[in-house]
């Protein structure tokens, strides 16, 4: 998953930008759902939902692009 495809699904999953900064940091620096929460001023347990939301959706769209 290139920045650009991320950027693209983000938009469209996620209605802040914060949440979007903070899905981003989990999935391409390595931070655990908790560091990023705490970073990015989140609500416990937004973060680790929406990162689950996010790869449902990658892949769907994977089961998608393969069918």
């Amino acid at each position: 998953m290139t920045h650009s495809q991320f950027k693209l699904i983000a938009q469209r999953i996620f209605k802040s930008e914060e949440q979007r900064s903070a899905v981003a940091a989990v999935i391409f620096d390595g931070l655990s759902s908790y560091e990023a929460e705490k970073r990015f001023e989140l609500p416990k347990g937004t973060l680790s939902r929406n990162v689950r939301k996010y790869k449902s959706e990658v892949n769907y769209i994977t089961n998608v692009a393969a069918a």
